[in-house]
């Protein structure tokens, strides 16, 4: 029996042996043929590719599915919400950073301004890569609702301060939110947009991070000279 089978398979692993015939029959050579015709006809007839299709035909996983799934109109909606809340954030660090030293210096902690930013940078270089993580396990919205709700609740809770260190948890807390904002803004980005689109529309949502500087500076003086913060 293993004899018989050894010889089988030299025959069928040799393309020019004439034993072929005799193993397969007389229609072998016919069947073949038909075989090649209908690869050659699937072949001619595969549908082409657009540009962006065959720049997407590499991704796979995750960044596949996101580039892929999503319509225009979505994605013209994902980067104006990011716009709008570039816009805000921009607008609160830009009037924070105005009346700061007005609020330390009425908490007598003026010489405590530097202990706010190098926390600030810190926890910005250190929280990044766990939301990125938080994201990947959870889902983008997920972690972009908690970023928005720690920047808010840090927001609130410094603008509701009574003394250096109620303005300084609330510091913390809304720069957590910055953090992980600022690195869900770049994956979502990234996973819903083709290559050579992220640039120009990373750069059209950023817009506010300029405008609002001369806004958020206008709204600070506000906050101090007319309201009295």
């Amino acid at each position: 029996m293993d004899r018989g089978y050894a010889s089988v398979s030299r025959t069928m692993g040799n393309p020019q042996d004439p034993g072929r015939s005799e193993v397969f029959g007389e229609d072998y050579e016919a069947t073949v043929g038909a075989l090649g015709h209908a690869d050659n006809v699937g072949a001619t007839n595969a549908p082409l590719l657009s540009a962006e299709e065959a720049a997407n035909a590499t991704l796979t996983g995750v960044k596949k599915k996101m580039v892929t799934e999503w319509k225009l109109l979505d994605k013209i909606l994902i980067a104006g919400g990011i716009f709008f809340i570039n816009f805000i954030t921009a607008l609160d660090s830009s009037a924070t950073g105005t009346i700061q030293p007005q609020v330390l210096s009425d908490f007598n902690a003026m010489t405590r301004a530097g202990v706010i930013s190098t926390v600030t940078y810190l926890l910005i270089a250190g929280i990044r890569p766990m939301f990125a993580k938080i994201s990947d396990v959870f889902g983008h919205l997920q972690a972009l609702l908690l970023s928005m709700f720690m920047h808010t609740l840090g927001f609130l809770i410094c603008a509701l301060a009574k003394n250096f260190s109620a303005l300084f948890g609330g510091t913390v807390i809304s720069v957590l939110g910055q953090a992980g904002y600022g690195t869900l803004v770049a994956i979502i980005l990234a996973d819903i947009l083709p290559i050579h689109l992220r640039g120009s529309v990373t750069a059209y949502t950023s817009i506010p991070n300029v405008t609002n500087y001369y806004l958020g500076i206008e709204m600070g003086n506000g906050l101090i000279n007319k309201w009295h913060w």
